[in-house]
């Protein structure tokens, strides 16, 4: 060990627990978002520029880009975010901004669908105006945040 030893100290706080979104996940959905934006401007490229059968290349195309503007702001706010768990509480940080939710402010949570499911995730509600956060499963150890609200404060193990 190099450098001084630190005295143990009986309110260190525990570093946080840093979660970052699975790899099928993150990429699915990235690519899903590329596809779909593509497709949708090809379409509607399509369309534009022939006169007979443009409307459906448009409405192809409207759809598609509306489908990838969705994906790409579901890859945003959660595939590329992190989960953070300490002592505090929780925080979903990402490009578009964070939700920081400490132990104590949290009213009520449930896992939805409560038995697992192709898309499961956690409603967190929080604060005095019960705001809602929904928090998707597609973090590593993301059983880490039920334990933790289980207990009311870091997950113990």
């Amino acid at each position: 060990m190099s450098g001084p030893e630190r005295p143990p100290a009986s309110g260190d706080l525990l570093p946080p627990l840093v979660l970052r979104c699975r790899p099928l996940p993150r990429y699915l959905w990235l690519f899903a978002a590329l596809y779909f934006l593509l497709s949708g401007t090809v379409f509607l490229a399509r369309g534009l520029e022939s006169s007979e059968g443009g409307g459906l290349h448009v409405s192809r195309g409207l759809i598609g880009l509306i489908v990838g503007m969705c994906a790409a702001y579901y890859s945003a706010r959660d595939c590329v975010a992190r989960l953070v768990l300490d002592d505090h509480g929780f925080r979903l940080e990402g490009p578009l901004g964070g939700t920081a939710v400490s132990w104590g402010e949290v009213v009520d949570w449930r896992r939805r669908p409560p038995t697992g499911g192709p898309a499961p995730n956690i409603l967190v509600r929080y604060g005095s105006s019960r705001r809602r956060l929904f928090v998707p499963l597609i973090y590593e150890e993301s059983h880490a945040l039920e334990v933790g609200l289980r207990q009311g404060g870091f997950p113990k193990y």
